[in-house]
């Protein structure tokens, strides 16, 4: 598999404002967090590996796409992370994470 590398413009077209996906800026890197609508404190979060001060991703090698679901009353980490590297069809990758994530999250709450 072949590093792609990746932008922020290229993650907001894949995890759109208007699908409900909200953009974070934290210390490291651009994070996207989705609220689920049954249970608003539980969100998912999309670390995205791209630096603060960048519009790309970090160096090959240097770090992975990270997918997780979080429980924002607890602080604690609710469903386990899963990566998605930043490959060709990284995109997909990414598309499926957090679909498997979603699908998780929604059995879970049950």
């Amino acid at each position: 598999m072949k590093y792609t590398p990746v932008t922020l413009p290229e993650f907001e077209l894949v995890l759109k404002a208007e699908k409900g996906w909200q953009k974070i800026e934290s210390t490291k890197e651009t994070i996207f967090v989705f609220p689920l609508s049954s249970r608003p404190h539980i969100i998912i979060k999309v670390y995205s590996s791209i630096g603060m001060n960048h519009k790309t991703c970090r160096e090959k090698g240097a770090d992975a796409i990270r997918v997780c679901a979080v429980n924002t009353q607890t602080n604690k980490g609710w469903i386990s992370t899963r990566r998605v590297f930043r490959v060709e069809g990284w995109r997909n990758n990414l598309k499926n994470a957090v679909m498997d994530i979603y699908t998780q999250a929604q059995k879970r709450i049950k």
